[in-house]
């Protein structure tokens, strides 16, 4: 068997190269050995990888080759983000370095390597939609603490806040990581956007560190679905990288859980973007990126080194943030003065202080958004919410009227019929208006 030549190891079934078949060429290059430095790799692996051109980290990568079509078919009615990209971009266009980009894109040292960092610096008197980013600091986060369940968070300021936002290579996994981390923070009277950006998974040490330097700086964080994602990620991420983090330890305001409760009832969506057009005003432009197409195009920048679709993600990061800020504000302001706010959005709000336990706020609001504009379903939840607020108390001759009003304006609802009956018959006994209020159930 001549060297190289492997064909007489194959089994008889599959029959013998011919003389006219060119042999497999399954030789390893002769500079494997100079070439080979992690052992603990698969030297057939490492090899067959390394004629197909992988190198370590994105840096020396060569531009991805033209590309004749977009991600998904011609056939998908799926959004094309490559098609999208090829249109803004040419294909034969040189690829964009991000520090071109993004004007003041640096490189931040740390003991542990490096990360790509990008400060903004906005006036308070910027405003983000119909908010200014001043109008937060006319509150304190005292009013959240009895909403949060968390009494640490009274006595703070919110210019002792850090607002959290990450970008990620995918929802879930132990493989997922985030490569962008956009903080944003008051500081004397200008409020600044910090954005922590890999250039390569390798720099990842680096950001840990300068994202954890801050927090020690900070007295809590907000977030949009922080509690359920962004903190917890980043927690594994300091733990696999085996570095200690304060991440999970600093009062926290996740701003989806109180959005879901206080607007849910009125604007239907309570998604980020849906808030933003529905209560906040804010519009985007066009330089914004729908989020399930971020980790496709980090994938891409770490394939190709063009920065210019990644300058987007950087827009939408940002824009997030200062999102936060004002949301903040509008929460703020429906906890500290609720009688200017809209009868839908107070009752929502009695409704979660009567499930949390503020007896006496709740039925403060709920008597509030009864007497406001409601549609007859939401007036008829109001008063049901109120009713039975007043009915643990134990002031049930109180919930009477209600029942009854309830009862002259429904055609479908027997609830408020059964507990006049059930008054009448036990805790104030007459037993012909128990009898009346019975009979109207049946004749419903």
């Amino acid at each position: 068997m001549n060297e190289g030549d492997y064909s007489a190891l194959l089994p008889v079934r599959y029959g013998r190269f011919s003389q006219h078949t060119p042999p497999l060429d399954v030789s390893i290059p002769p500079s494997y050995n100079s070439r080979m430095a992690d052992k603990d790799v698969n030297p057939k692996l490492q090899a067959k990888l390394r004629r197909l051109g992988m190198v370590k980290g994105a840096r020396k990568l060569k531009p991805a080759p033209p590309v004749g079509s977009g991600r998904f078919s011609a056939n998908s009615d799926r959004l094309s983000v490559s098609s999208h990209q090829s249109e803004n971009h040419p294909s034969n266009s040189t690829p964009q370095p991000l520090e071109k980009l993004l004007p003041g894109l640096e490189r931040a040292e740390t003991a542990v390597g490096a990360c790509s960092v990008l400060d903004k610096v906005y006036p308070l008197t910027h405003k983000h939609g119909a908010d200014a980013l001043a109008d937060l600091l006319a509150f304190t986060p005292d009013n959240v603490a009895a909403y949060v369940q968390d009494g640490r968070f009274r006595g703070l300021d919110f210019r002792d806040f850090v607002f959290l936002d990450t970008e990620t290579t995918g929802l879930a996994g132990a493989g997922t990581l985030a490569f962008m981390v956009g903080v944003g923070f008051f500081d004397g009277d200008v409020f600044i956007t910090r954005q922590y950006f890999l250039r390569d998974h390798g720099d990842e040490p680096a950001m840990l560190t300068l994202l954890d330097e801050l927090l020690a700086e900070k007295a809590g964080i907000v977030s949009f679905n922080g509690r359920s994602f962004d903190l917890p990620l980043l927690d594994g991420r300091y733990l696999m990288n085996r570095m200690p983090g304060r991440i999970l330890e600093l009062p926290h305001l996740d701003l989806l859980h109180p959005a879901r409760r206080l607007w849910r009832e009125r604007l239907g969506s309570c998604a980020l973007g849906s808030l933003e057009q529905t209560l906040l005003h804010v519009r985007r432009t066009h330089a914004d990126v729908p989020g399930f197409a971020i980790p496709g195009m980090y994938h891409d920048y770490l394939r190709t080194g063009d920065g210019r679709e990644m300058a987007r993600v950087f827009y939408h990061n940002e824009i997030d943030l200062l999102s936060m800020v004002t949301l903040t504000t509008r929460l703020m302001g429906l906890l500290h003065q609720p009688d200017n706010a809209h009868p839908v959005d107070v009752y929502s709000l009695g409704k979660w202080q009567a499930a949390l336990g503020l007896a006496e706020l709740s039925e403060k609001q709920l008597k509030l958004a009864a007497q406001g504009d409601l549609p007859l379903n939401l007036y008829h939840k109001a008063l049901y919410e109120l009713g039975w607020l007043l009915k643990r108390n134990g002031r049930r001759a109180e919930a009477v009227p209600l029942w009854q009003q309830i009862a002259a304006t429904t055609f479908d609802d027997v609830t408020a019929h059964i507990e006049l009956a059930k008054f009448y018959e036990w805790h104030e006994p007459d037993l012909s208006k128990a009898i009346q209020w019975t009979q109207q159930a049946l004749t419903l």
